[in-house]
Parts: C-alpha cells; sequence; structure tokens
C-alpha cells in the first residue's frame, strides 16, 4: 500500500465495487454503514436484491428466467413491494427515469450480450450514488452494495463483477437466528428458535459454496462478535487494508460510537428462554458448529472461538479472531500486519 497523502485521505482505484453478505440479521448493514464513512466510499442505502436472488440475474443468466418476467419484476417489487410491514425497493433512492431508461437499454442488448447487459443495468442503476456524493468529480470512487446473498450468489457476481471485493460479516448462529425469528413474528419460516438455528446452517453452508467461485484474495470474512472485542485501529485496520483503504476519522468514530456488544445484543439469545431451553439450544448449536467444523467450512473457526468464549465466560480469556482472508487460516487483529511486514509487503 503507498503511502496516504498528506491531508490523510487515500483513494481507492476507479470503479472500486464492494459487496458485503452475511445470513441476515448478521450485521452486513452496519459494516456497511462504517464503510460509507469513509470520503470516497459509497453505500446503496437498501438491499436492490434484483442481482442476488434467483429470480434475478442467476436464475436469467442461466435461462430458468425469462427476460420478460425479469423486466416485470424489476419495474414490480423489486422497484416498490411489500414485506415486513412496510414498503421497499429502489424507488427510495433511484429516480424512475432512471430505471426506466437503465431497463430499455438493458432490453435491447441483452439478446446479443447477456453478461454485458446484466453488468451494465447494474452500474446504469446504481453507480450515480457516487456522482451524486461527488458531484465535483474529485477522484475515484467505491461503491458499497449490501444485500445479504451476495456471498451466496458469488457465482454469478465474481463472473460479471471481475472487480469486485467481497466481505462475509457472519455472527454467533444463536443472536443471529433469535434475531430473524423475532423479525418473522411466527408468520413465515423460521418460526421457532430451533428452526432458526437450522434456518443460519442453511444459509451459512449456501454462503460457503458460494465462496468457492471467489479469488481468495477478493474475500474477508469478518466476525461481528469477535471484532467488536477488538480496539478501533486494530480492528479496522485489516479491513481497510483488504479494501486498500486508508482508516479514515469518521470510521474510527463511527465504530467507537455505534458498534459494540451492547448495541450489537450480543447474547440476546438468552432473552426469553428458561435455563432448561437455554441449555438445550447451547447444546444444539455446538452440534451444528462442531459439523460446520467438520466440513471444513471457512467461517466455522471464527464462530467456533465466539461460542467457546460464552462458554467459559470468566473463567478462560481467549484472545479475539475477527478475520479469514479467503480460504487461508482465522487471524487475529494483528496477524495481518505481521504476515505483511514477515513478508516485506508495503
Amino acid at each position: 500500500m503507498t503511502e496516504p497523502p498528506s491531508d490523510g485521505e487515500w483513494l481507492p482505484a476507479a470503479g472500486d465495487l464492494v459487496f458485503i453478505g452475511g445470513t441476515g440479521r448478521s450485521g452486513t448493514h452496519v459494516l456497511a454503514r462504517l464503510l460509507s464513512r469513509h470520503p470516497r466510499l459509497f453505500m446503496v442505502p437498501v438491499e436492490v436484491r434484483f442481482h442476488v436472488e434467483k429470480r434475478g440475474f442467476p436464475g436469467l443468466l442461466d435461462g430458468s428466467v425469462s427476460k420478460r418476467d425479469f423486466v416485470r419484476r424489476m419495474r414490480g417489487f423489486w422497484w416498490r413491494g411489500f414485506q415486513n410491514g412496510r414498503m421497499r425497493g429502489m424507488f427510495r433512492f433511484v429516480p424512475r427515469e432512471r430505471l426506466d431508461g437503465a431497463l430499455d437499454a438493458f432490453e435491447a442488448g441483452f439478446d446479443d450480450d447477456p453478461e454485458g447487459a446484466c453488468r451494465q443495468l447494474f452500474y446504469d442503476l446504481l453507480w450515480f450514488r457516487t456522482s451524486e456524493a461527488d458531484p465535483a468529480g474529485a477522484g475515484p470512487l467505491g461503491l458499497v452494495e449490501q444485500s445479504t446473498d451476495t456471498i451466496a450468489a458469488a457465482p454469478t457476481l465474481a463472473r460479471l463483477f471481475p472487480e469486485a471485493k467481497f466481505v462475509h460479516v457472519v455472527r454467533d448462529g444463536r443472536d443471529a437466528s433469535a434475531s430473524r425469528v423475532a423479525q418473522t413474528r411466527g408468520l413465515i419460516r423460521p418460526r421457532t428458535r430451533r428452526q432458526g438455528l437450522e434456518w443460519w446452517e442453511e444459509r451459512i453452508r449456501r454462503i460457503d459454496a458460494g465462496e468457492e467461485a471467489i479469488a481468495p484474495d477478493r474475500l474477508l470474512t469478518i466476525s461481528l462478535d469477535e471484532l467488536l472485542l477488538v480496539p478501533t485501529r486494530p480492528a479496522l485496520r485489516p479491513l481497510c487494508q483488504f479494501l486498500d483503504v486508508y482508516l479514515q476519522r469518521r470510521m474510527r468514530a463511527y465504530f467507537q460510537r455505534e458498534m459494540s456488544a451492547e448495541r450489537a445484543n450480543t447474547e440476546r439469545w438468552r432473552h426469553g428462554l428458561s435455563p432448561r431451553r437455554a441449555v438445550e439450544i447451547e447444546r444444539v448449536y455446538g452440534e451444528l458448529v462442531a459439523e460446520l467444523e467438520a466440513d471444513r467450512v471457512r467461517c466455522a473457526p471464527l464462530v467456533r472461538r465466539t461460542l467457546e468464549r460464552s462458554r467459559n465466560r470468566g473463567v478462560e480469556e481467549l484472545a479475539p479472531l475477527p478475520f479469514v482472508i479467503g480460504d487461508g487460516p482465522p487471524l487475529g487483529p494483528w496477524a495481518r500486519q505481521a504476515a505483511d511486514a514477515a513478508s516485506g509487503a508495503p
């Protein structure tokens, strides 16, 4: 990495694209907001989803979804749809005339170049976020997109966007699943805590399968639980190194102010459970983690560390283990810097 300019600001390479994904309820949104505090990284404010859902780019490109059905859903649910008691969709930030123009160009070009048309549609709809935030065109920019299924959809996205980097945010499965069960309010699966753990495991395995398509140097896995145990600078430096940006004051301030174990509702899964039921949930979750380890799922060492810490509260102090880079070993907050120093990397 080159030395930062004298004003402390470092500009990412032109066309940078960062996909953040996870199981859902894992901290993807808070990490995207953290990155958006960098002066050259701009966040897509909602999950746009058209590039990751089966009825989106993946199905369109494998032939299971027609161009007509895709465009209909783009103008319908993905533009403005009702979900979880509220209206959601791109209408919140994409002007209608931009949507119409982008889809007209997409329809005209798709038959001759399906992948090129999909790639262009994504940028036609979303890249304007960077020019809006930087009207003077002061320098190269980066876009942060936070649909939770981005890592699971990597076989499609890594092919369409070879310039992209991927960040997988993982959280204790007991907390993520408890949050998901509370969100569904018993109306759809998962309705129970046990179903919630099954939901979490299924999504972790889908993500791990998707990671096979990502070049190791373009994938970073972060445990939110472990990250929040680390002081600000050593917590954020490996993330910034991965993205080739320098740590900024506003990022540090956001991390200190908004990202804590209390705000993340760490161990929220215990709320409302009897001691007997909590023991049962912990037993089932421990078995799931062991199965993930046996199958060499990439994020398993990170969730194992959090599990062991919760089991040994006040008995054993375990060093935080927040990161896995590509398919490498899990790393503590200072390990990346030490490895770079040993190899002579800048």
